[in-house]
């Protein structure tokens, strides 16, 4: 009697055990990565809207039990119905349908991985952020026995800065327009001499070219200290315009003509980016209104002016121009280490533009 109590009981174990193990998900790990970018630099799972190219979506999945796995069949449901493009990869026979790609892969031993690889198109707009859910279905064969393992992996759509992007447009060509308009009217460029505006121009050039080029050609030398190889010549160079010239609206003029060589020489859209251009200048030379006219007269108004112009256009860029102009979301703590490392670039430069500009100034005649 016992011994039937006993396998009663053992029965009725194997019972409430069996159905959950079949239930479980099996040895397959899922992970998800939106957008495939440098997560130590943009924003992770952050999609930008009105991108005119396709992130990529990788899903990988990876065998984390002891039993080969066999005939793995795996479904991402693509979500917002977003474009999906499949790109060459070592993975083959990956599809992709009505909203839905689809991979097979014939076999994964214990330890080994696979990745599934494809682009999706962000919409083109949307009125806030909004979720955006990856549905991840895996089928697979155990030891002849069939699991199902599935995962979710939720990102966001958000949306431009459209406004700063029309607030550009319009202000810059506002500003165009009264700019002419005043400088016809006006004798403000007559106050600069001929030799002030050639000043301006030459140094206006090698920020734009000669400066420009080095940062484009060494920066990734540096890694995320590259920026120092532009913000510590561009802050000895505008303290030295700033102390030569010795006029208000020096600096604004400054990089309005860097603004024009940039467009020439490098194709810069000057209707976008002119605003962040004069936004440096004219801090600048607000900095020295405010101090009663000090042109980098000190060493400690040089310093203040590498500093201002460093946190005023690293800030610009990256926290209003980067995601309304290229749809870029860099890492909230990358960009304030990049304003960071714009305030060190303008402490030394404008350390060292104080010394060259006293330097050029005395052998002035």
């Amino acid at each position: 009697m016992r011994g039937a109590t006993a396998a009663l009981l053992l029965l009725l174990a194997a019972a409430l055990l069996v159905p959950a193990a079949l239930a479980a998900d099996g040895p397959l790990a899922i992970t998800v990565e939106v957008p495939v970018k440098n997560q130590q630099i943009y924003a992770a799972d952050t999609l930008v809207a009105g991108t005119s190219w396709d992130e990529r979506v990788r899903v990988t999945v990876s065998n984390t039990g002891g039993t080969p796995i066999s005939d793995l069949e795996v479904r991402v449901g693509v979500p917002l119905g977003m474009p999906v493009s499949v790109p060459q990869q070592p993975l083959p026979g990956v599809t992709a349908e009505n909203g839905t790609v689809r991979a097979m892969v014939p076999s994964l031993g214990p330890g080994e991985s696979a990745n599934l690889t494809f682009g999706v198109r962000p919409p083109a707009s949307v009125e806030y952020r909004t979720p955006a859910v990856f549905e991840v279905t895996a089928t697979y064969l155990v030891d002849g026995a069939g699991q199902t393992t599935t995962a979710s992996h939720e990102t966001a759509v958000v949306p431009p800065l459209s406004w700063v992007t029309y607030g550009t447009i319009g202000s810059s060509l506002l500003v165009l327009v009264a700019a002419v308009l005043f400088f016809r009217r006006s004798t403000v460029l007559t106050r600069f001499s001929t030799s002030d505006l050639v000043t301006i121009a030459l140094i206006a050039a090698l920020l734009g070219v000669v400066f420009r080029w080095f940062w484009q050609t060494f920066n990734d030398l540096l890694g995320p200290f590259g920026g120092l190889l532009f913000t510590v010549p561009t802050a000895v160079l505008v303290v030295l315009a700033v102390h030569l010239v010795r006029k208000p609206g020096t600096a604004t003029l400054l990089f309005f003509v860097q603004e024009l060589v940039a467009m020439v020489v490098w194709g810069t859209n000057i209707l976008l980016w002119l605003g962040w251009y004069l936004m440096e200048g004219v801090a600048v030379d607000l900095l020295c209104l405010v101090l009663g006219g000090d042109y980098a007269d000190r060493r400690a108004t040089a310093v203040g002016i590498g500093i201002i112009r460093g946190v005023v256009s690293y800030g610009a860029f990256y926290f209003l121009f980067a995601p309304a102009v290229w749809h870029i979301a860099y890492a909230p703590w990358y960009g304030f280490l990049q304003v960071g490392l714009a305030v060190l670039g303008g402490v030394i430069g404008g350390w060292i533009g104080y010394s060259t500009a006293v330097k050029v100034r005395g052998a002035m005649p």
